[in-house]
């Protein structure tokens, strides 16, 4: 498992992991929470808001692994 090893990253690689979990839970929490009123109101407003933010936790989760190196296999 890759655990250990995102533990050792640096600050910058840190707050890009922080930001795109932040955008993931953020584009869950619209999906749970205001589906009901704020999206049936706004449907084409609600998508797009939750497009583009799960389209910025998985490009921000890719630049981190990019940054951390991935995880190498231990032979």
């Amino acid at each position: 498992m890759c655990l250990f090893h995102r533990r050792q990253l640096d600050p910058k690689s840190r707050r890009i992991l922080a930001t795109g979990n932040l955008c993931l839970l953020s584009s869950m929490m619209l999906t749970t929470h205001f589906a009901n009123g704020f999206g049936h109101r706004h449907p084409a407003l609600f998508d797009g808001l939750r497009f583009l933010l799960i389209g910025l936790a998985i490009s921000l989760l890719y630049w981190s692994a990019r940054r951390s190196g991935r995880c190498a296999s231990r032979t």
